[in-house]
């Protein structure tokens, strides 16, 4: 196919690290260009560590997208949005859309990297009914759309209700991300106002008589880290450390779903 062919990306940062994983091991991608809206600024480094041969370039979202000359062959932009957002599912659908809008006119597919979200995108047939091009979501196994991160990580609707009901009693969880961010997560998500002083949250978990602390391992990451990170943050609330064992299914199927109609767009 002549002249540049790309894939939009925009998702939230919970889930970060699937996306770099997605971007990094698909070896059509010749370059990704990355729009980082969050405070971390990591997921760069992530992509450029995982394929050091990729073109991976980092602009600031006030950039004109639009000027960017993108080579032949496939190329990836992606938008990362802040965990923040989610105090407010309008705001974060606007945000989304803003992002989808501006980088639409360089795009032949836009997969938007959220679950429903408190709501946000219930209905994405209604929100992105004026696209140019065709936008999916993360999708469970029959099609419909994934509840939240933890969902996706989990594998599905079914696989999350039944995560729930077998748990002893109220669990915090934790993927990657959180696992390595959970003082400035909570801060940006009005859990703590000081991400150094816990006792807050501590009167928070109290109230909400959580048990356990429970990592989501996805394989990503480095495991060693976020066995540290688990322990520290069982130790801080008082919370007994599990595990328990997740999948990239959800992101995987995604993506390709995506990634099918750069080539195979819709009549």
């Amino acid at each position: 196919m002549n002249g540049p062919n790309v894939l939009g990306i925009v998702g939230c940062q919970v889930l970060e690290d699937e996306m770099a994983y997605v971007v990094a091991t698909d070896s059509d991608a010749d370059q990704v260009l990355i729009i980082d809206s969050t405070n971390q600024k990591t997921i760069t480094e992530k992509i450029k560590r995982m394929a050091p041969k990729k073109k991976v370039k980092c602009i600031d979202e006030t950039c004109e997208i639009k000027e960017f000359q993108l080579p032949a062959g496939m190329s990836i932009i992606l938008w990362l949005k802040p965990i923040a957002l989610h105090q407010s599912p309008p705001l974060l659908r606007e945000e989304v859309l803003k992002a989808i809008n501006r980088i639409e006119p360089l795009t032949r597919a836009i997969l938007i990297f959220y679950g429903q979200c408190g709501n946000a995108f219930r209905s994405l047939e209604m929100i992105t009914a004026g696209s140019r091009v065709p936008v999916t979501i993360l999708k469970d196994s029959d099609g419909s759309m994934i509840d939240d991160c933890f969902g996706t990580e989990l594998g599905g609707k079914e696989e999350y209700r039944n995560f729930l009901i077998n748990q002893k009693g109220p669990a915090y969880v934790l993927n990657t991300m959180w696992a390595a961010n959970w003082r400035t997560f909570m801060q940006d998500v009005q859990m703590l106002h000081d991400p150094n002083n816990v006792e807050e949250a501590k009167e928070v978990f109290k109230y909400m008589d959580y048990k356990a602390a429970i990592g989501l391992n996805t394989g990503l990451g480095d495991p060693d880290a976020f066995e540290h990170q688990l322990q520290e943050f069982a130790s801080i609330f008082d919370l007994e450390m599990e595990h328990h064992r997740a999948t990239l299914k959800i992101v995987e199927n995604s993506y390709n779903e995506a990634k099918r109609f750069l080539t195979d767009p819709p009549m």
